[in-house]
């Protein structure tokens, strides 16, 4: 396997151990390829559809998130499917005649609606573009674009390395930029997603800066001579402006807010936190589980068998560190 190819497969590998931790998968949904890769890439209409020998070979050797069931998908993002290929999964036919792509390039997600995102590998540069059907991120005038050949057409969305691609929307999931919450309802798509910044926002630029980063601002920077913070105008709460109150109340979170609800979504507490919210579920309606059974219940599971409860317990997670789902900085996303 060419180096190239390490790279992209490593890159993969990577965003799907870290997201995989999430209780949103099935603990056992990500499947490295085995020694001899999958068997079950579609080769034939692969080949058939014009791409690569090189395209295949990698396919065949990439890790996957295998789906829940036959026609229920992972999501990777707001109305965005992962294709498992190594169980024959195939891009819709329809793909090539709304973006006829080169034969060294290949889908690997799938837009749900026509908000998704499909994101197209280019197996020569190792560079992942984000494909939109409604033309959402276009690098260049519509009109301009409108007037292009349509085969040339995907190389007007944003493009970045895989390895810089998957770093960006690793960081997207561990920040909670967006969080997907299992939904049992039928149909392809499995998660109803909260999201609190639209991708390429300035709300998420600042979400996504690290510690190192961060510039605090001059205000931030008046501090008393003990260290902290200036107090100056407190205890005088007439002199407060309205708007100074209802800033504070729309502030986005800091990134050691997040890394709590991180810690408390990763960390060893995770499974009491999953307890406890279930079980103030099951006293608002009145059912009897016990705490043995919700111990023993996979995430996922209690979600599957109790419905809309799962909207629920995440607005108690989320108000269990202080802050409501209700706030302008959050939304919620159905799919």
């Amino acid at each position: 396997m060419a180096d190239l190819n390490r790279t992209i497969l490593a890159a993969i590998h990577e965003f799907y151990s870290a997201i995989i931790r999430l209780p949103y998968f099935d603990v056992d949904a990500l499947v490295p390829a085995p020694p001899g890769g999958w068997s079950g890439v579609n080769a034939d209409e692969l080949r058939k559809r014009g791409k690569t020998e090189e395209v295949i070979q990698l396919l065949r050797h990439l890790p996957y998130l295998r789906n829940p069931s036959e026609h229920r998908k992972w999501m990777l993002s707001p109305d965005t499917f992962a294709i498992s290929y190594c169980d024959g999964d195939m891009y819709g036919s329809l793909m090539d005649e709304l973006q006829p792509t080169p034969a060294h390039c290949i889908w690997l997600t799938a837009h749900d609606s026509r908000d998704g995102i499909d994101l197209l590998l280019d197996t020569h540069t190792g560079s992942i573009t984000e494909w939109a059907m409604l033309g959402r991120g276009l690098m260049i005038d519509y009109a301009e674009y409108e007037q292009m050949d349509r085969a040339d057409r995907w190389m007007c969305y944003p493009t970045m390395s895989a390895v810089d691609f998957f770093k960006l929307w690793q960081a997207r999931w561990e920040k909670l930029v967006w969080i997907p919450v299992y939904n049992p309802r039928g149909g392809p798509a499995t998660a109803t997603w909260w999201y609190r910044a639209d991708p390429g926002s300035h709300e998420e630029e600042y979400i996504l800066a690290s510690d190192d980063e961060y510039e605090p601002t001059d205000q931030e920077d008046d501090t008393s001579e003990n260290g902290s913070p200036s107090t100056e105008g407190e205890g005088n709460g007439d002199d407060a402006s309205d708007d100074d109150s209802e800033s504070v109340s729309q502030i986005a979170l800091s990134d050691g807010e997040v890394s709590d609800i991180l810690d408390g979504a990763f960390g060893e507490e995770a499974q009491q936190k999953r307890i406890q919210f279930i079980s103030e579920v099951e006293e608002n309606l009145n059912e009897t589980t016990s705490t043995s059974e919700l111990e023993s219940e996979n995430w996922k599971e209690i979600n599957t068998g109790r419905g809309q409860e799962a909207n629920v317990m995440m607005e108690n997670l989320f108000r269990d560190y202080g802050f409501s789902p209700n706030l302008s900085t959050w939304s919620r996303h159905f799919t």
